[in-house]
This record gives structure tokens, C-alpha cells and sequence, in this order.
């Protein structure tokens, strides 16, 4: 049962022959009155008190509620920026890989034909010095043979001129 400082004030006690003092009584009855009414506003400024405080937790609550949130978001997402940079450096150097290998083989594409043209050349350089030589045979050949028979002609002509002529 609830006592009120107003019941206590208001409650009546019985009139008997030898009982207390009313005016004692009075006085105590007041006094507690007095007590459970500065009790009970002490206890109603600390129910509002601890609303205030209940209402300031749920907001803090609410609030590391959602900064727990916020940071498990941000990890997520640091997370997933990680991964996607060594996906996107993965991509990057398999191409980088890639390229360098089309480079390669484009390189030794490249050397293998200018080997062969170096071959070709050499190879034809040869035929030219064969032919030359072969020419420059031919024509030091003839040359002789045309010398010799100068030589002959000559010759024949002296041998001939005693006969025919003389000087």
C-alpha cells in the first residue's frame, strides 16, 4: 500500500484515555509527512533523472549503434578496395606479362628475318664475286688471247713484209 504525505496528515488516531500527546503527535506526524513528501520529490527528480539518463543512453546506444556500423562498413569496404587493387595489379601484370611476351616473340620474329636476309645477302654477295670473277676471267682471257694474236699478227706481218715489200 502507498502512503502519501496527505494520508499521513489526514489520518486520525483514536482518543484513548492514556495515549500520547496530541500535540507530540501532531509534531511526528508532520515531521514524517514533511520527510515522505521531500522523499518523494527527491525520488520523483531522480526518476526524472534517470529518464533523462535512460533517454541520453538509447541516443548513445543508437549512436555506437551506428558507428559500429559506419566502422564495420568502412572495413567492408577497405577490404574490398584491397582486393580489388590486387585484383586490378593481378590484371596489370599478367598484361604487362603478356605484352612483353608478344614483344619477345615479335623481336625474335624480327632477328630470324634479318638472319635470313643476312644469309640471302651473303649468299648472293658470293654469286656477284663468282660472276665477277668468272666476267673479269673471261675478259682477262680474251684480252690474252687478242695480245697474243697482236702478237702473232705482228709477227706474221714481219715475216711477210721481207717478201713483199721493201724499205
Amino acid at each position: 500500500m502507498k502512503v502519501t504525505p496527505m494520508d499521513i496528515r489526514a489520518y486520525q488516531f483514536k482518543k484513548t484515555m492514556r495515549g500520547f500527546d496530541p500535540r507530540e503527535v501532531e509534531s511526528v506526524r508532520d515531521l514524517a509527512a514533511d520527510a515522505l513528501e521531500d522523499a518523494l520529490r527527491e525520488i520523483a527528480g531522480l526518476e526524472e533523472r534517470l529518464k533523462e539518463a535512460m533517454r541520453r543512453l538509447e541516443g548513445h546506444q543508437a549512436g555506437e549503434a551506428a558507428l559500429r556500423d559506419t566502422l564495420t562498413t568502412a572495413q567492408r569496404m577497405t577490404e574490398d578496395l584491397k582486393a580489388g587493387a590486387a585484383r586490378e595489379s593481378e590484371l596489370i601484370i599478367a598484361e604487362a606479362r603478356l605484352r612483353a611476351e608478344e614483344i619477345i616473340r615479335q623481336a625474335q620474329t624480327r632477328l630470324h628475318e634479318l638472319q635470313e636476309e643476312i644469309f640471302r645477302l651473303r649468299k648472293q654477295r658470293k654469286e656477284l664475286e663468282i660472276s665477277l670473277k668468272a666476267v673479269i676471267d673471261y675478259h682477262s682471257s680474251s684480252l690474252m688471247l687478242e695480245e697474243e694474236e697482236s702478237k702473232r699478227s705482228g709477227e706474221m706481218a714481219e715475216k711477210v713484209r721481207p717478201f713483199g715489200r721493201k724499205e
